[in-house]
């Protein structure tokens, strides 16, 4: 396979210097234009939704980027914590927070979504690529239904744009404290965390920089906890779990983090003529997390009262990581008949090493060194990906009802992933082999679309994709099982697209969009190996396994919207009604994929025959809402989702067919309120609301609200922000107002208080 070649940063100055050099003499004065979106600039027939810098920065207590998306219709960001560096998964309107690879996440046109899992723990876009400070504005696009994206945008396409220094020198200086009270069974802890940022920029005629500095320390509640499997009261903390089995206890907390990292992002922008830019990006984060324990039996950290014991061990552990994002951009926006983008980003993990203790001893102190309690080393580095997207768009003047765009798309994909089992865990990382996971993915796709424009008002779009995925170098390894060497895979598949675009006579606007659309499976999701959950036998049981990669098949996506939306005054509003049918869902679940042991079953990612999905949407956006001095924005989404047909099994040997989809909220609501009593000052007030939904297909979550379940919850957050003067700005906020207790398989922070002092310059 050929692979695109690594941008390295050192490259990305070089070409910048000798561009720059160049330009100097070509180009003497350049007139500043507005930039466009993307959604504006290729007219993509999608549902838009956006928000910008100001409004994020009156109504969100922004820690992180992801934070920016909080009141966003339908999207709902999991962020177990503030050192949640890698965890931040996005869910949309359908798929939750365990499909990290249903929704596209760009930055400038760069896409930052990871391309290597489909899940919670590995899976989140790479959020560091854009600092709070950073953000101009987002625009999220709803649906698979432009042409230029791949089936990974079945849920949502989240557009960053940032910033670019408009003076000679300019920048902000900003630093932020949150403080958390939590309370749960035997931990009472205040966790306080403390970030630093530093933004610096300039302009000097064609040429702009920017370059970002981020400290972050953060310490977090416990994300796990240990609990007993015998009954034996050893803690007064009774466990109840999801599905109702009691008769447990905690034992303990667990994945207590102190989180520290440090993220660059350097910026540089060449106007090569009024209309065409080049743009070069580099950005590294370095983490560096220390997890612990915390023992809640009388005795120590082992029941016995003596040591060494695994209790709580899985729990503690270091987690280096270091991972690089480096991109280039050309560009043109003449609104000529030719405009242009070419983009190219390679992500790459330099260092991304865990390491986990395998016991500890009574008093909580770490065992290493000892053969008979090893600890285990997970080292993914050198894992990296790459993408290659070139669009243009065409304007004819002989047919100037027309507009028609066209693209070439290109990615590679590499994961490498080896655990080792080792006595000297703290300080090596050679041992035993427990786990090895490998493989490549490429994708190469050509499309093409055009905007017709009927008349004055009706806009048709008509365009299709063709793409051709393959996956190679497959190898999966677990300690009960003989290392594998997967079969290869490759799938081409044509996807269609079709919108339709109608003004009314009242000045509102109607938007039927049909499209169809693949989402090929990740490299996580093909190379695994799975134990056996359920009638596994004896004498011998069923061992792990690993199934061939060439059953799962991608998603075959049919996708519909209709969208009623009109602009007043000072007033937007929106209804929408949506539909998916997913054919071969990816979902885990229970089947019989090992042939020996046809009885067994194995809990694994599988298609799901077809996922039926129905939605309505409601969105307003009212400024000088009752009164001058108001605004009001809320989000409805309403979804009724099941698996419609289907041979998996739940762990029962049940049919799950009915069932609805796990993952799915049937209910979200958002709202945010922005009072501004003066010009210099705003208080708002947000709230989320999430009903529960099940985890898994079989649909038996009768305990939600406990560790490891999925509970609903109304969130509730206050902030307050004051310009002191053209240079200062301070603000006060609080998350979770109501201190509302509530899990999403982990506990999740309960009332926070944060607080920002940032100077303009």
């Amino acid at each position: 396979m050929k692979k695109i070649k690594t941008i390295q940063p050192i490259g990305l100055w070089l070409v910048v210097i000798c561009t720059h050099a160049f330009a100097q003499d070509a180009i003497q004065s350049i007139e500043v234009t507005t930039p466009r979106t993307a959604a504006q600039k290729y007219q993509w027939p999608n549902t838009v939704e956006s928000t910008t810098a100001e409004k994020i920065a009156e109504t969100v207590n922004i820690i992180d980027s992801p934070d920016a998306l909080k009141y966003m219709p339908s999207l709902m960001v999991r962020k177990r914590d503030s050192a949640d560096f890698g965890g931040a998964t996005l869910a949309t309107r359908i798929w939750g927070v365990s499909y990290s690879a249903k929704s596209l996440v760009m930055v400038d046109g760069m896409p930052i979504s990871n391309q290597l899992f489909n899940d919670n723990n590995y899976g989140p876009p790479k959020w560091f690529v854009v600092s709070p400070e950073e953000i101009d504005r987002i625009d999220v696009m709803y649906g698979p239904f432009s042409a230029a994206y791949s089936g990974q945008a079945m849920g949502a396409v989240v557009d960053i744009t940032t910033k670019r220094p408009t003076q000679a020198r300019e920048g902000s200086l900003s630093v932020t404290e949150a403080l958390q009270t939590f309370s749960n069974f035997g931990t009472q802890q205040t966790y306080n965390t403390q970030q630093a940022a530093a933004l610096l920029g300039g302009r000097q005629e064609a040429l702009s920089w920017r370059l970002l500095f981020n400290h972050q320390d953060a310490n977090t509640q416990p994300r796990a906890f240990a609990t007993s499997t015998n009954g034996t009261p050893v803690t007064p903390y009774a466990y109840v779990s999801k599905t109702g089995v009691g008769g447990q206890y905690y034992l303990g907390a667990n994945a207590i983090l102190h989180g520290v990292s440090d993220n660059i992002n350097a910026k540089l922008k060449l106007d090569l003529n009024r209309d065409t830019q080049l743009s070069l990006s580099s950005g590294v984060f370095l983490g560096d997390t220390d997890a612990s324990a915390q023992s809640y039996m009388a005795n120590g950290f082992c029941a016995s009262g003596a040591g060494p014991c695994s209790t709580l061990a899985s729990g503690v552990y270091g987690y280096k990581q270091e991972h690089w994002v480096n991109g280039v951009a050309l560009k043109s926006d003449t609104r000529g008949a030719w405009d242009y983008d070419l983009n190219l980003s390679h992500v790459r993990y330099v260092k991304d090493m865990q390491r986990t203790a395998g016991a500890l001893n009574n008093d909580g102190s770490t065992v290493n060194n000892n053969a008979s309690y090893k600890g285990s080393v997970r080292d993914m580095s050198g894992t990296h990906w790459t993408n290659f997207d070139a669009k243009a768009v065409y304007r004819p003047a002989q047919a100037p009802a027309h507009q028609v765009s066209m693209g070439y798309h290109q990615d590679a994909s590499q994961l490498n992933s080896l655990t080792n089992s080792v006595a000297d865990w703290v300080n090596r990382a050679d041992g035993t082999m427990t786990a090895m996971a490998q493989g490549t993915n490429e994708t190469r796709a050509v499309w093409l679309q055009d905007a017709y424009k009927a008349s004055e008002d009706v806009q048709y779009t008509v365009g299709g994709r063709y793409e051709r995925w393959s996956s190679n170098n497959g190898g999966v390894y677990a300690s009960s099982t003989p290392a594998l060497n997967q079969p290869s895979v490759s799938v081409s598949h044509f996807s269609p697209k079709f919108s339709g675009l109608i003004g009314l006579a009242d000045g509102s606007v109607l938007n039927l969009s049909v499209a169809n659309a693949y989402r090929f499976p990740t490299v996580g999701e093909l190379y695994n190996v799975t134990t056996c959950a359920a009638s596994c036998g004896t004498n011998p049981s069923a061992p792990a396994y690993s199934p061939n990669p060439a059953i799962i098949k991608p998603e075959n996506v049919n996708a519909f919207e209709a969208a009623y939306s009109k602009r007043a005054d000072n007033v937007s509003y929106r209804a929408s009604f949506f539909a998916e049918d997913v054919r071969d869902a990816l979902i885990s679940q229970y089947g019989a994929v090992n042939p020996s042991y046809p009885s067994a079953l194995y809990s694994y990612w599988m298609n799901v025959n077809k996922v039926r999905s129905r939605g309505v949407e409601l969105s307003s956006d009212v400024h000088k809402f009752i009164f001058d001095q108001l605004d009001f924005f809320s989000a409805i989404t309403r979804v009724d989702s099941i698996i419609a047909t289907n041979d998996g099994l739940t762990s029962t040997g049940r049919s799950v067919v009915g069932n609805r989809t796990p993952g799915v909220s049937p209910l979200r609501v958002n709202f945010v309120a922005t009072y501004r009593p003066q010009d210099n000052l705003s208080v708002s007030l947000g709230g989320s609301y999430q009903r529960q939904f099940y985890s898994a297909m079989d649909n038996n979550d009768v305990n939600a609200n406990t560790y490891l379940g999925f509970s609903g919850y109304t969130l509730l957050d206050v902030k307050a922000r004051y310009k002191i003067d053209k240079n200062w700005v301070a603000s006060a906020g609080i998350d979770n107002l109501t201190n509302r207790n509530y899990f999403l398989y982990h506990p999740f922070p309960q009332r926070t208080f944060v607080g920002n002092l940032k100077y303009n310059f």
